[in-house]
């Protein structure tokens, strides 16, 4: 049984969704919130198990994609899945980026809304094939941020990272606080619109910042 959790401020999605989901007989909803910090704090108090947790973007108070982020440090394992009305491919990839495992538009909810709850719940990630097209254009088409973007400071925290370091040793090789060095690569991260250690680092040779003395 695959156990989701439901953050949507309006009662007709959720309850929408919800019917969906456990028609099914492979989904149990084990909890709902109504905005992203309430949905922080109940996972952050209960010890219930929760394999999938499905997100509207446009919530009210902090927004879906800053919640990701907070849901994937609070829940490393939890996989994320959007449903939003925003269909574009820039919401997407900044979902993505922040950590999602599946976007789908909410037109799309009565017919592949199963299909990308299976695919989270295998590891796998979900986007439907026309948005992702969408995606890959827009990728090609948009320019890759510079070193430029960043600070000094968020340029050596950056290359530290490529160069497979930790944050105790950049904080050491900067004379910083492991805190310090930590929030220098969020700023890093949020500029780019990159999260994983791994985009950042494909990011970094992509540039030749590693090439930087």
């Amino acid at each position: 049984m695959i156990r989701v959790f439901l953050v949507d401020d309006h009662p007709v999605v959720r309850a929408g969704v919800r019917f969906i989901l456990e028609r099914s007989g492979e989904v149990t909803v084990v909890g709902e919130a109504i905005s992203g910090e309430e949905a922080l704090e109940k996972l952050a108090k209960t010890a219930t198990e929760v394999d999938l947790a499905i997100l509207d973007l446009s919530l009210p108070g902090i927004d879906g994609i800053a919640c990701a982020r907070r849901l994937k440090a609070l829940r490393p394992n939890l996989k994320l899945l959007a449903l939003s009305m925003h269909e574009e491919a820039e919401y997407a990839e900044r979902f993505l980026a922040a950590g999602g495992s599946g976007y789908l538009g909410k037109s799309s909810i009565e017919y592949e809304l199963m299909d990308a709850v299976k695919a989270l719940a295998r590891g796998e990630h979900y986007v439907p094939q026309d948005l992702l097209y969408a995606m890959i254009q827009h990728r090609q088409e948009e320019p890759r941020p510079t070193p430029e973007v960043l600070t000094a400071r968020e340029r050596s925290v950056v290359r530290g990272i490529a160069m497979g370091m930790t944050y105790k040793q950049i904080a050491a090789e900067l004379e910083l606080s492991e805190k310090t060095v930590a929030t220098y690569r969020e700023r890093a991260a949020s500029k780019l619109g990159l999260s994983s250690r791994a985009a950042l680092t494909r990011w970094a040779l992509e540039v030749g910042l590693l090439d930087e003395t």
